[in-house]
């Protein structure tokens, strides 16, 4: 697989956060989210690709999970779902050891094999801030999907009030559960999820959504590998 990290933290966001996670970090990403903090992963005219990229076999992955002791695994990227065969030929070896969270954009469907190896989907659809061309986003129609299961969650980057009104149109588009629409702030600093937390969270309360802090953040900023 290519794979930018594999390394054990804590779950910073979402109804798992504050668990001990083994994060296992895809290269590769078909968006280019201009507030992405691991633009590492994609962003080749400001990163290196051969010194970002890693090419690690199967077996060299598993070996690298056994030095941990949790038993939760974060897939997140850049876009996991951009190398799903090998992240079923992984997945499907581990015997389903471990309670697996994959972290997508929402813009790939997930092979049907796939499906069954996956205990929780945080999917993060994308909003005017992030820059992307929006169609891109929702061309495949890949939210209907997410839409449909049950273990499921929608993460929504937020910078301002603005933001709330174009989640709602999302929500209401897709049919999406009120119970598993998440709103976390666009922060890369402690300082900065302070000064936003009230208002987001304030966003939330009013429109029956959960709220997430970052926990990494707030404990080790923007530190790479945290």
């Amino acid at each position: 697989m290519k794979l930018s990290e594999i390394f054990q933290s804590i779950q910073g966001e979402g109804v798992n956060a504050g668990k001990k996670s083994v994060f296992i970090r895809t290269s590769l990403c078909n968006l280019t989210c201009s507030w992405c903090d691991t633009k590492y992963t994609w962003d080749w005219e400001n990163y290196d690709y051969n010194t970002e990229v890693k090419d690690i076999s199967i077996d060299s992955i598993k070996k690298e999970l056994k030095k941990f002791s949790a038993k939760n695994i974060i897939i997140t990227g850049g876009e996991p779902l951009l190398q799903q065969q090998d992240l079923y030929s992984l997945l499907s070896s581990l015997n389903r050891t471990y309670f697996v969270e994959i972290e997508t954009n929402g813009t790939i469907y997930p092979l049907k094999k796939l499906i069954p190896l996956i205990d929780q989907w945080n999917v993060s659809p994308k909003t005017s801030n992030s820059n992307n061309i929006l169609k891109k986003c929702e061309i495949n129609n890949c939210y209907r999907f997410f839409q449909k299961q049950s273990n499921a969650y929608f993460k929504f980057v937020v910078e301002n009030s603005k933001d709330i009104s174009e989640i709602q149109k999302i929500v209401d588009r897709y049919q999406l559960e009120k119970s598993k629409i998440i709103l976390m702030p666009q922060a890369s600093t402690k300082e900065e999820l302070i000064e936003m937390k009230p208002s987001i969270q304030s966003y939330a309360k009013n429109n029956g959504f959960q709220f997430t802090s970052r926990l990494h953040v707030m404990k080790w900023g923007n530190m790479r590998g945290r």
